[in-house]
């Protein structure tokens, strides 16, 4: 399931001489797991937790050669009161008291992945020129 309004950051960075711009998205997976117990004539004691790890992915402007996942390392959960239904959306509704700590963490990866972008275009560049 996806983030409801997923977050974005775009960098741009210099490789040789020339401007390459990247996008990083951050989406999230979440899963959702009934708990309890539901017995006839008693109160239900069913909860629905859930839980969202939050996936970065990176683009390149100028195409898909190196479009991957970056991280998937932050998560969140919580609980609500019930069982877990399809309609329910428990972790979407919460995600949105989430959203400055995933922009920060969108951020944070964007700017430890500068090395590791710069190291793969040098690749992709030193096997173009043999």
């Amino acid at each position: 399931m996806a983030l409801a309004a997923a977050a974005t950051h775009n960098v741009s960075v210099e490789h040789h001489g020339n401007q390459v711009g990247a996008t990083y998205t951050a989406r999230a997976d979440i899963r959702t797991k009934t708990i309890g117990a539901k017995t006839p004539n008693r109160m239900d004691g069913q909860r629905c937790q859930w839980t969202a790890t939050i996936v970065v992915d990176r683009k390149l402007d100028h195409g898909p050669a190196l479009a991957r996942t970056v991280s998937s390392d932050k998560r969140f959960s919580g609980s609500e009161a019930g069982a877990c239904t399809t309609g329910r959306q428990s972790g979407e509704r919460n995600m949105a008291q989430y959203q400055d700590k995933i922009e920060a963490h969108l951020i944070a990866v964007a700017e430890a992945d500068r090395a590791p972008l710069l190291a793969e275009l040098d690749s992709v560049r030193n096997l173009a020129s043999n």
